[in-house]
Formats: structure tokens, sequence, C-alpha cells
């Protein structure tokens, strides 16, 4: 049997949910296939589980059998075509006694993507001055790299390839460093705010006719590793007209909480971990949620939500489990730099 490296999508029986996370993190299939000892093929753990973990709020210290596909594809001998399973890129080949020798891969799946991503650039960082004094936000470095070009490659790196930058503070200097994409070679086109519109105006100023729709929006100070092109997928599989990313925060409450029922005391429970799926700030909008909207005029992304919530529109929430990092303060920008 083949000598298996941690480099291939495995992970044991006895890891627990956690552990999976920061596996598949560093992965760029985003499945791990569940095996025992023996590397005897025991299940599959796809991002979507993981997302579905989240949201049934498990406890990431359960094992990764609780959220595990128990009969996952397989082959049972090599050289099988792929293009028969267009939505896997992975499937493990076994022996007979369902032991995992080696993977078929389908190098084809990573496309180029036509759809937009819109980034929004305009703002003023005033939370990082002085830093942003001279230099917009997305221009500032992690790294070695600017922000907005991290954000950028990340894209890239999963097939996309057409971007519009909406800019406004410091604009022309986000201009001049990123031009029309040709180094990236990538499509950039720009949206030059007059005024400032608030973290969802400048949508209403997008040229629909130039847009590939659903749009992904994101600010252009977020360090994300999100699966975009699941993200699309999910969306599109929901037909919503909005999705929003969820990140999944834990805040400890740094006091006793005291449970009761009828002014009777049940129970004490000590600084209390509390669960709430924050907005990562990442987007996903189909063209009737945009074309409507008001131009040139400032409108906050909570408050666009919550019209198009009162417009009974469809919007779903994707949790994401990847590494995501907002550069909001100077002390999240020094324990990124």
């Amino acid at each position: 049997m083949h000598n298996l490296k941690m480099k291939f999508p495995i992970i044991y029986k006895d890891s627990n949910i956690s552990d999976a996370i920061k596996i598949i993190q560093k992965s760029k299939i985003k499945l791990l296939f569940v095996v025992d000892k023996k590397k005897k093929l025991l299940g599959s753990i796809s991002s979507g589980d993981l997302r579905r973990s989240i949201r049934q709020k498990i406890d990431l210290k359960e094992l990764v059998s609780k959220i595990m596909n128990k009969k996952p594809k397989y082959f049972k001998k090599k050289n099988n075509n792929l293009s028969n399973f267009k939505d896997l890129i992975c499937i493990p080949i076994v022996n007979k006694k369902k032991q995992i020798i080696d993977f078929e891969f389908n190098k084809n799946l990573i496309t180029n993507k036509k759809n937009t991503v819109f980034l929004m650039a305009g703002g003023k960082g005033l939370r990082l001055l002085p830093l942003t004094k001279n230099i917009p936000k997305p221009l500032l470095k992690i790294k070695g790299v600017p922000i907005i070009e991290k954000i950028i490659l990340n894209f890239i790196d999963q097939g996309f390839k057409n971007f519009t930058i909406s800019v406004n503070y410091l604009g022309h200097k986000i201009k001049r460093y990123l031009g029309n994409g040709k180094r990236l070679n990538v499509n950039i086109n720009y949206i030059n705010e007059t005024k400032y519109l608030g973290t969802a105006g400048s949508l209403s100023l997008i040229d629909l006719k130039k847009t590939v729709f659903p749009i992904i929006v994101t600010n252009s100070d977020l360090l994300s590793e999100i699966d975009y092109s699941n993200l699309v997928s999910f969306h599109k599989k929901k037909k919503a007209d909005v999705t929003i990313c969820g990140k999944n925060k834990f805040f400890e409450m740094p006091y006793g909480e005291v449970l009761q029922s009828n002014e009777k005391v049940k129970a004490i429970v000590e600084k209390p971990r509390i669960y709430h799926l924050v907005n990562a700030g990442v987007y996903v909008f189909d063209k009737n949620v945009i074309k409507n909207n008001s131009k040139q005029k400032k409108i906050m992304m909570n408050d666009f939500i919550t019209k198009q919530l009162k417009k009974n529109k469809k919007i779903f929430c994707y949790p994401i489990y990847e590494r995501w990092i907002d550069i909001g303060n100077k002390l999240d920008y020094r324990n990124n730099k």
C-alpha cells in the first residue's frame, strides 16, 4: 500500500472538528476523507459539512465522525474519468479492504469565473490614523503586499478575473497602483464616488451592462480565505437575492451568569461563552437587488440589507469557517503586519 502523507486530503477518525477546519483551510480542494489507522475509508468531510456544523452550533471538540458523510464516493481502480463527476475535485482509490491507496484529482474543475467582484475601497480609514493620512487603507501593506492586492490575488487563485473597485478617499493612488489590472492579468474597472456614499451607496453606480451577476461584494480591508466559488454556488442553489457571509464568533462574559426561574436560582455559570454569527463584510447580490438602487444616495450596508428584507427578498447566510481578518484598527493592523 502507498505510504500516504498528510499532504493528501485525509484525516483520522479520532480527530475533532477543529482539526478538520485547520487542515481543510490549508487545502485547495476543500475536501477531507476520514480514515482509521489502517487508512480504511470511513467517510468524507466537505466545506459544506463544516458550514452545517456551524449553523447547528456543534462543539468543535466533537469527533469528525459526528459530521462526516458516511457514504463517500470512491474508485476501486486507477485511471477513471472524472469528467462524469463534474462537481468533485477528488475521489479516493481503494483496495479490496477499502483502504485508500491513491487519489484521482479533477484537473479541470478550477476554471475562469466570469462573475464580477466588487471591492469597496472608498473609506477614509479614520480608525487607522495617522497611518492613513497619506495612504488609503487598502494600500497599507501586510507582509509587504497591499491589502487590496492580497484580496485580488486570492480571487485570482480561485479563477476570478473581473473586478470593479469603488474609490473615493485618495482613490487616485489606488488607481495608479493597480491600473487596469494588466500587471495581475485581470480586468479592473473603477467607480469614482464624488461624495461619501456609505458602505452600500456605491452599488447604485454599477454599470449593469458590463457587470456579470451574481456579483461578489467585499470590503477592501478584509483578509479572508473564503471559498468564493462555493459561495456563488450556494447563492445560486438557494436561488437567493442576497447572500451574507457570517463568521462564528464567541465572546466570553467577564462575570458569572445567574440562571433563574421565577426568582429561584437554578445555577451560576462562571464566565459563559456566548455564540454570535457576525456579519463578515462579504456578500453576493443578484441583479434585481442592485438595479433599483437610488443613485448617489448615501446608505450603509446594514440599512440596505434591511430594505431588501422589507421587500421580502430571499436573503441567506453563508457561514464561514475560513481564516478571516478585519483590519479595522491599528491593533488589528499591527498584529497582522
